[in-house]
């Protein structure tokens, strides 16, 4: 007798597997596995199906444990048909599959595709050859779009389907968790897909490659694998700021690949302008194509983000849920991430249903006090209260430093916190347009990637906003 202990999460420390009937499942996944690898494209038998491991056969129904949330998606809006189908055909009955997360195959999964990469690496380095940098398994249907990241998602798909056509280079800057490194690996991915040659690495890595390739006397080899592509996709490009050596290198390569119509796709933490330490000549050449920024979710984005990461932790998506947490403040998709991490552990280790009650338990908000209503003069009020300005210097057509400053936040947090329009929002601040709020908007998003004071004013106002009445 043996049996599963079926919960949202798997630690590693629950014996899913004991009894004389372990052995059936492993006859039965290794049988499936064998027949998967003829049948699916190797990517995504490596990706997905070898770093799996099954752990009960019950009824028809093949129990597969995972790695995360994400690949537990994938293999259930991808390859579950592929797999049922090859199930029954092994078993000789109709099978499906159940496909639940254990976060302790994360780091074995990372070893056996460490080591992949490398063997391949010996075999063929211009390809995606060993990579400091691990390529994400993301996708551009696995990113959720709005109106503050629609125009990168769309540069980014133009860029994968006719690479070194358009965009070249495409340049995606943003704070960090806002999609920029999911958008890169999507394009890369679905390059590799295609089949076409890319290289997907950050800026550390290239640095650390290239400091490898001076010591070992081999920059030809180092310089065939960068140039010898039909895409380079290079994350996290502001690590190359005040490297000299790196850059100088970095812009030759730029230059052999962009000179032969190669894509060229980069993001960074800033806009090439706000990069420190940067050369001009490189400078240049980030600005030269499309530049586009992706910055906070708009309250659309936030609720579908919620929506999404509660599904990918088997959370059903209560509206009262999705208002508790679409109204708490984060930033980003990894704070977002962090907040639902601790929801769904209050859930299993408490044994509880997860509603708004236990939500709001496990993010410190008080259930009997009903959040307020966040309206353009709440936004206002604390604004002036946090900056030292009064309400009709808001309005009024004043823009030195400290006031201008003031309604710009102002501005971005109506915009974030209220579902009020950008001219009304303008309205609101002395009759400006809503060219002006955008103007506005931007300016606080740029600010806030570099500003630890603004950054902290602004979080202080948004965690008052947001406080219970």
């Amino acid at each position: 007798m043996w049996m599963v202990v079926r919960r949202g999460f798997f630690d590693g420390s629950t014996n899913s597997r004991v009894g004389e009937g372990a052995w059936m499942v492993d006859a039965i996944w290794g049988k499936v596995k064998q027949e998967l690898r003829g049948r699916l494209a190797q990517r995504h038998y490596e990706a997905w199906i070898e770093p799996a491991r099954a752990v009960r056969w019950d009824n028809g129904v093949l129990t597969v444990e995972v790695a995360s949330p994400f690949a537990r998606e994938f293999v259930r809006r991808h390859l579950n048909d592929e797999i049922s189908r090859t199930l029954t055909a092994v078993t000789g009955t109709a099978g499906t599959i159940d496909v639940l997360v254990n976060r302790a195959l994360e780091q074995r999964g990372q070893a056996g595709r460490r080591a992949r990469a490398a063997a391949e690496g010996a075999k063929a380095g211009n390809t995606l050859a060993a990579q400091a940098h691990p390529l994400p398994p993301c996708t551009f249907d696995g990113f959720v779009v709005g109106q503050s990241n629609i125009m990168a998602y769309r540069a980014a798909k133009a860029v994968a389907t006719d690479p070194g056509i358009r965009f070249n280079p495409l340049f995606i800057h943003g704070g960090v968790g806002l999609g920029k490194t999911h958008l890169l690996a999507a394009v890369a991915n679905a390059l590799l897909a295609a089949r076409r040659p890319v290289r997907y690495v950050s800026g550390e890595a290239f640095v650390n490659e290239m400091i490898v390739a001076l010591r070992r006397d081999r920059m030809e080899q180092f310089r065939r694998r960068f140039r010898g592509i039909d895409t380079l996709v290079v994350d996290d490009v502001q690590f190359l700021s005040g490297k000299a050596r790196s850059q100088a290198e970095f812009t030759e390569t730029f230059n052999a690949l962009h000179q032969n119509g190669k894509q060229i796709v980069i993001a960074s933490d800033r806009a090439p302008e706000l990069m420190p330490n940067l050369e001009v000549a490189l400078r240049n050449r980030f600005a030269m194509g499309l530049t586009v920024d992706v910055t906070t979710p708009d309250p659309d984005l936030r609720c579908a983000l919620v929506r999404q990461k509660l599904e990918a932790v088997d959370i059903v998506p209560d509206e009262s849920i999705v208002e508790v947490l679409t109204g708490h403040w984060w930033e980003n998709v990894r704070e977002l991430e962090g907040l639902v991490t601790r929801v769904s552990a209050a859930a299993t280790l408490n044994g509880r249903q997860v509603d708004r009650m236990l939500v709001e338990e496990a993010l410190g908000i008080s259930a009997r006090r009903p959040p307020q209503r966040i309206t353009l003069d709440s936004v206002t009020k604390l604004v002036c209260e946090e900056f030292g300005v009064t309400q009709e210097e808001m309005e009024s057509a004043r823009r030195t430093a400290r006031v201008a400053l003031s309604r710009q936040v102002a501005m971005y947090l109506a915009r974030q916190n209220t579902d009020r329009s950008l001219a009304a929002i303008g309205q609101a601040f002395g009759g400006r347009d809503h060219t002006t709020v955008v103007h506005s908007l931007a300016v606080v998003e740029r600010r806030l990637r570099v500003d630890d004071r603004l950054r902290e004013a602004v979080r202080t106002v948004q965690e008052r906003l947001t406080r219970p009445a």
